[in-house]
């Protein structure tokens, strides 16, 4: 968000490869921030079902308003956790504070004041099963609204305050898996960049925020200003302001080896200086973000109507459901059309079990199809689980599995479930992953058998 602005907020398994270097190719990740799903996390569920795409990533924003709030959070935690572990694939991506507003500064974390407090979040991410979770650590630390702005002189003071937090919280969790996203404003200076860099050992994504709001005269477009009159002035800013800033962040990555990520963006309206129905702003970024070229790791579209700025585009409503109209209709289709000529969906059948009923220490058969729409290499998996906890049992996998576009594939797997388990019920799940396992492509659970 651009620094004369203020955003205010209130108060499983992970692969490696999406926080690889410059060797990852694996598409960004997709994410969403529908505010705190604390609340409600359906309405995560509802922004997928409006995308006809199966986001994975969700996020939070911590409350900047006690070391409570930073340190156990389990009021928040607790719900993530729940969207998390419903379904495989899913990860957190969590903002958060390094200290209260008004209860802390940078000098007192970079002199290690703070360590323990961190040691605590650390431990209680785990215990609520939030291990991988990406921490936006300190936030847009270059707007001057946040508490720990960089500016001022403060920049060695971030920098030094960033990497006691990592490595307190790596310390005390060194099997948790968290990655940290080093994450500025788009406008930072590049000298600020270097300047407040913590060091390649505490970074694994270099983000960037970027609304499309414009400061050269652009914006806001007056009233009547449409078709090529619109178009000329949303090209003026994205030629401008944001070209520019991702061109800066681009270079400043590739030199250190890192993934790039852009953990908010989205469109504006006219009322906050934004280029309001901006399909233009909307097609570039995703241009961008998808372009392989530029190492993007992941990326979140800021899904709300926040009061320093409207940037909704879905229907997802605050209950879970799809009655949200938006006032940006045309940025809207751009966005759910580049995902459907994007990501083809795979198709699978329900998986069968053979025989109906199984009898433990004897063997029986999982099968089920696999359908791409477009040539690539997959993963299948079959998962065989407790229907009541989700406990796993066992599973088989069929890796480098080749595609033709269309192409329908046939899997059988044999299984034999132990005597000392109980009888009771069991699911089958099937998973189809990308062939590097960076992304869980299709789940279903909807195949449930009784075990005698």
């Amino acid at each position: 968000m651009h620094s004369r602005l203020k955003r205010l907020f209130v108060s499983a398994s992970v692969v490696s490869t999406l926080c690889a270097g410059l060797s990852a190719a694996a598409d960004p990740l997709t994410g969403v921030y529908r505010g705190e799903v604390y609340s409600q996390p359906n309405t995560v569920n509802a922004y997928s079902t409006w995308l006809g795409f199966d986001v994975k990533m969700g996020q939070g924003h911590q409350a900047k308003d006690s070391w409570g709030n930073i340190e156990n959070p389990g009021w928040q935690l607790g719900s993530w956790r729940t969207w998390v572990k419903a379904k495989a694939g899913r990860r957190f991506n969590y903002s958060v504070a390094m200290f209260p507003s008004g209860q802390g500064t940078l000098a007192s974390c970079a002199a290690g004041a703070y360590d323990q407090r961190f040691k605590n979040l650390a431990s209680n991410l785990v215990a609520y099963e939030l291990q991988g979770t990406i921490i936006r650590l300190g936030w847009e630390f270059s707007g001057s609204w946040m508490p720990w702005y960089s500016g001022n002189g403060q920049q060695a003071n971030f920098a030094a305050c960033f990497r006691r937090i990592v490595t307190a919280m790596r310390t005390q969790q060194p099997n948790a898996g968290f990655e940290f996203d080093w994450n500025p404003n788009y406008d930072i200076s590049a000298a600020d960049l270097s300047a407040t860099y913590p060091g390649d050992a505490y970074v694994d994504y270099i983000g960037l925020d970027m609304y499309d709001q414009g400061w050269n005269g652009a914006y806001p477009i007056p009233a009547g200003c449409a078709g090529s009159c619109a178009l000329t002035r949303w090209q003026s800013v994205w030629n401008a302001q944001f070209g520019p800033a991702l061109a800066k962040f681009k270079t400043f990555a590739r030199s250190h080896n890192k993934r790039l990520s852009v953990p908010e963006w989205g469109v504006n309206d006219a009322a906050t200086h934004g280029g309001g129905d901006d399909t233009y702003y909307v097609q570039q970024m995703l241009a961008f973000i998808f372009d392989p070229a530029n190492n993007v790791g992941y990326h979140s579209y800021f899904d709300i109507q926040a009061a320093d700025g409207h940037h909704q585009l879905s229907s997802a409503d605050n209950t879970g459901g799809n009655t949200f109209v938006t006032e940006f209709p045309n940025a809207a289709a751009a966005f759910k059309n580049f995902y459907a000529g994007q990501n083809p969906q795979l198709s699978t059948t329900k998986a069968s079990v053979s025989p109906a009923t199984v009898t433990r220490g004897q063997s029986f058969n999982v099968t089920g199809t696999v359908t791409s729409p477009t040539a690539r290499t997959l993963v299948l998996k079959y998962e065989i689980r407790n229907a009541a906890n989700s406990a796993l049992v066992t599973s088989a996998q069929y890796v480098n599995q080749a595609f033709t576009a269309g192409q329908t594939r046939s899997y059988t797997s044999a299984f034999t479930l132990p005597t000392s388990l109980s009888a009771g019920t069991y699911r089958v799940d099937t998973l189809v992953y990308t062939a590097d396992w960076s992304q869980t492509l299709l789940y279903r659970n909807d195949t449930t058998f009784t075990a005698n």
